[in-house]
């Protein structure tokens, strides 16, 4: 499923401008931002474990598309491995350029971009459902990647309970941003199409699911849309508005009826988030 229509380019552009980012050298306010490293701890254990299967002696390439903050990389440079990122813009990449030990591309990329079977993982985290052109990059990856490495993918699912529970309020809807809305047969399909066969996929996720849904009562309740996220991101002060404390307090009181329904979801295999990790069906395939 694709946004539509789609927004023009100087609209798109200016929808990823500094706000976007939080207000610091961080992208949310301290508390916040120390639970979201919680969740790249984890995550960067993983790649680890999967780069050590293929390079029994930790020498291993890793490549993410969209790095951010480049903080994910950062935890796998220090464990010794070999980390590129990469971002559209100076400006979006500036955080991942000021840290050691991260090569960063910024700008299109293009099949010379990185030499083929260059990298043991790459990493798509929240970035495929931003792409003009998902195949296009995804087809890259195949290109880039070494026969025997893996793909780590993460993405909103359009066929999630909350998805369609809230509608158009659904928080990671986030329009206009998110041009492309995956569920777990189009994202196996377009990774089987770019070459690639989905090893593990999950729908659970404490850091997007829970989040999702108390960002996504509020929009429904008729809250500014996505208001108390730019509260996270330090944009404006929790107390600078009788609003925001209201806010707050809503997302307290139904912090448990969400934490339940996140459960059930991904008990159903419909959470809110789709994760999973994709290695080469065909080495060949895909390559373009």
């Amino acid at each position: 499923m694709l946004l539509d229509p789609r927004p023009r380019p100087n609209a798109l552009a200016a929808s990823y401008d500094a706000d976007y980012y939080g207000a610091g050298a961080r992208k949310f306010v301290p508390p916040i931002e120390d639970v979201v490293d919680r969740f790249r701890d984890g995550r960067a254990r993983l790649a680890r474990r999967l780069v050590a299967k293929i390079r029994p002696d930790g020498v291993g390439r890793v490549l993410d598309l969209g790095c951010g903050s480049g903080q994910f990389l950062a935890r796998l440079s220090a464990s010794g491995l070999s980390c590129d990122g990469t971002e559209l813009l100076e400006e979006t990449g500036r955080r991942a350029s000021e840290l050691a030990g991260i090569r960063l591309h910024v700008g299109p990329l293009e099949s010379d971009t990185y030499p083929p079977g260059s990298f043991d993982l790459i990493s798509i985290w929240h970035v495929l459902e931003h792409l003009p052109d998902p195949d296009h990059v995804l087809g890259l990856c195949a290109l880039w990647i070494d026969e025997r490495g893996a793909l780590l993918v993460a993405a909103p699912n359009i066929d999630s309970w909350q998805a369609r529970l809230f509608g158009g309020s659904w928080f990671h809807l986030d329009p206009p941003r998110h041009l492309f809305h995956f569920n777990r047969a189009s994202l196996k399909a377009a990774l089987g199409k770019a070459g690639f066969r989905v090893e593990v996929i999950r729908t659970l996720s404490w850091e997007q699911n829970l989040y999702g849904i108390l960002q996504s009562v509020l929009n429904a309740l008729g809250f500014p849309r996505d208001e108390f996220y730019e509260v996270l991101k330090g944009k404006r002060s929790l107390f600078g508005s009788a609003r925001y404390v209201l806010e707050a307090a809503l997302m307290a009181a139904i912090f448990l009826p969400a934490f339940l329904l996140v459960v059930l979801e991904a008990l159903g295999g419909r959470g809110g988030t789709l994760e999973c990790v994709a290695r080469k069906s065909d080495p060949l395939k895909g390559a373009r």
